[in-house]
């Protein structure tokens, strides 16, 4: 049975992290499993996958660091890592390069770097030009990602597009749930998103909404260091009557169900997940139309709206369209297979069992 390693910064809750931890859940039945983050986890999502990994960590937690002690850090971590790494087959640097300082000295192994962010942004936040060339295969979520990486002369053999993917049988369990769930009174629209504004951009959609004159109520789920700053703006806008900061829930596809539209403003998408759990849930579904994701995920506005980035006056507009639009949930249907459990599992596991050798 081969042995395949993942490195992930932590398994705090998060998008990337969510993923992580379903891939692991399903490939724990096909390979043995395990999991390097930088700092000591006992989350909630590492409690989900503790039985089905070997786990290793680089430090316990954060600590001030002093001249004195940076180098002891510093080998410290590398012996950590070299135990983490020995008796490997591959290794999966699972969230755009961040372990590439250890994994670019490892010879003998496979080594597979996972990008979950559009090239441009990996770009001008992490480098990942000067990284991309250690790795022996590439894992990109869109055909969006493989078209700039293929503008950069990378070898069409080292990438291969592989969808997320999405566990429509727990989203089934989850919609009969109703446990935690505060039932909304009347009509609303629907975000769920980390408020993180250097990433998304609910104030756009914050503006958007203070020029609507239905009756519908917007409700928010997530939180975020940006929450407090958001619920200020509803405020100034006058809308914070109408506007519902939920916070984090666990199971938000029950809204999602009963949600009029759902609504996703973002400045850029590491792929947009969400849209396609909305759209499985039978919302009406608008996106921004930023990188990447959204614009493959709804087959260029065929089964939802997308708006410009940034633009609420755009955003106000295909929201009157989507109120009033009738859409193919058959072709819906459709393609959403593309998201499927079984395809996910089919091509990760075809990579996986690769030998150039």
């Amino acid at each position: 049975m081969k042995k395949i390693g993942f490195c992930i910064d932590s398994l705090e809750m998060g998008g990337a992290e969510n993923l992580l931890v379903d891939i692991i859940m399903e490939l724990s039945k096909y390979y043995e499993l395990s999991l390097l983050t930088k700092y000591k986890s006992n989350s909630y999502l590492y409690n989900k996958v503790k039985n089905k990994v070997d786990y290793y960590y680089l430090q316990d937690g954060v600590i001030k660091i002093c001249w004195w002690n940076k180098l002891f850090l510093s080998i410290d971590k590398r012996i950590k890592f070299k135990k983490f790494e020995k008796d490997l087959d591959i290794i999966i640097d699972f969230l755009d390069g961040d372990f590439h300082k250890y994994i670019k000295k490892v010879k003998s192994k496979k080594k597979i770097i996972w990008l979950h962010l559009n090239y441009l942004d990996l770009v001008s936040k992490k480098r990942i030009q000067d990284k991309i060339y250690d790795y022996d295969k590439i894992i990109v979520i869109c055909n969006e990602m493989k078209k700039q990486l293929l503008a950069k002369s990378i070898d069409i053999m080292k990438i291969h597009k592989i969808y997320n993917f999405v566990d429509f049988d727990r989203i089934n369990l989850l919609l009969n749930e109703k446990n935690n769930y505060k039932e909304i009174q009347g009509d609303y629209f629907l975000t769920v998103c980390r408020l993180k504004e250097e990433q998304k951009d609910v104030e756009t959609l914050l503006k958007a909404f203070s020029k609507y004159d239905g009756d519908e109520r917007l409700i928010i789920i997530g939180d975020g260091p940006d929450r407090k700053k958001l619920e200020k703006l509803s405020t100034q806008l006058k809308i914070d009557k109408k506007v519902v900061f939920l916070g984090e829930i666990n199971n938000p596809y029950v809204y999602m169900q009963h949600a009029k539209l759902f609504i996703l403003s973002s400045k850029s998408e590491g792929f947009g997940l969400v849209l396609v759990e909305a759209l499985y849930c039978g919302a009406k579904v608008i996106s921004s139309n930023c990188l990447v994701g959204p614009k493959e995920i709804l087959l260029d506005a065929e089964i939802g709206e997308l708006f410009e980035v940034g633009n609420s006056v755009d955003l106000l507009r295909k929201i009157n369209i989507a109120l009033e639009k009738k859409y193919d949930y058959e072709q819906i249907k459709k393609s959403l297979e593309r998201f499927d459990k079984k395809e996910f599992i089919k091509n990760i596991k075809e990579l996986l069992e690769y030998d150039d050798n």
